[in-house]
């Protein structure tokens, strides 16, 4: 990259950072294969230096399979908190997010937020899940 060029970046990324200046790590991207910091960057919307900047990042060009990156945003871009939990429910087998949703009067979509880390295409029979207020 010519130093012009280095230059242009680094001021986007210093009046970015001027905007906003209180920053939140809203996301924590894990870098896979063919991952590049621009790609990333781009996936969010991020000047790559920002995204350099926040995770001190020297080298962009040895980025590691497997690093958690912090995505930087602004207060009102973080995830909202999950739904209060009323009571849970233990999956079965047969049992499926939409049919859990349904037999509790819940919107899938408040189902999902309430339980975050449930991978909705793999239920595991056994896993407690918090249904929502």
């Amino acid at each position: 990259m010519s130093s012009e060029l280095h230059k242009r970046f680094i001021g986007i990324s210093e009046r970015w950072l001027k905007m906003n200046h209180c920053l939140f790590c809203i996301d924590v991207y894990t870098v896979n294969e063919g991952d590049t910091l621009y790609s990333i960057a781009e996936k969010y919307d991020l000047p790559v230096t920002l995204l350099m900047k926040v995770n001190d990042i020297d080298n962009p060009y040895n980025l590691k399979i497997g690093t958690r990156l912090c995505i930087p945003g602004t207060e009102d871009q973080l995830p909202q908190a999950p739904e209060q939990c009323q009571k849970t429910h233990t999956v079965k087998a047969g049992d499926t997010l939409y049919l859990i949703a349904k037999m509790h009067n819940i919107k899938l979509d408040a189902l999902m937020r309430a339980n975050p880390s449930i991978d909705p295409y793999n239920l595991l029979i056994g896993t407690e899940l918090c249904i929502p207020v």
